[in-house]
């Protein structure tokens, strides 16, 4: 009978240690679940922002260009009509209100070539009128 003891008292730790590494897994899995969607979220927020700033850079380009155009119709060549017409309509393409659309990379991949045209059809490197991001804090500003 004391046989018997032994191997109940066994299972009995056996089955104690499943139970905790168990528990444990299901424990850090759950923390891992919160880590996970914050971290996403914040990252999700960066690269929302970032495309905001870029949207929003690339629009104020064609209401400036277009603006040109309004004063003078002939100041630019056919060609570059069309770009910035291309450009324009890109630029509505852009899914804002679905942010998981994957169809947005795709054109703003092709916002940034037609971009790199207009500026060297307008005699711009694209350097001197590419857009830097929002200014980093830790920089020196005074206002």
């Amino acid at each position: 009978m004391s046989s018997g003891l032994n191997e109940d008292f066994l299972d009995c730790i056996v089955r104690l240690e499943e139970t905790h590494v168990q528990q444990g897994f299901d424990e850090g899995y759950e923390e891992g679940l919160v880590s996970g969607r914050e971290d996403a979220r914040h990252l999700g927020l960066k690269l929302g922002f970032e495309t905001g700033e870029l949207i929003g850079f690339y629009r104020g380009c064609s209401a400036l260009w277009n603006s040109a155009l309004r004063i003078d119709p002939t100041r630019f060549s056919p060609q570059l009509h069309k770009h910035l017409n291309d450009f324009h309509v890109l630029l509505d393409k852009i899914p804002l209100l679905d942010p998981e659309d994957e169809a947005k990379d795709g054109i703003k991949d092709d916002l940034r070539v037609k971009f790199s045209i207009i500026c060297a059809s307008l005699g711009f490197s694209k350097k001197q009128f590419e857009y830097k991001g929002y200014p980093n804090p830790s920089s020196n500003l005074d206002f």
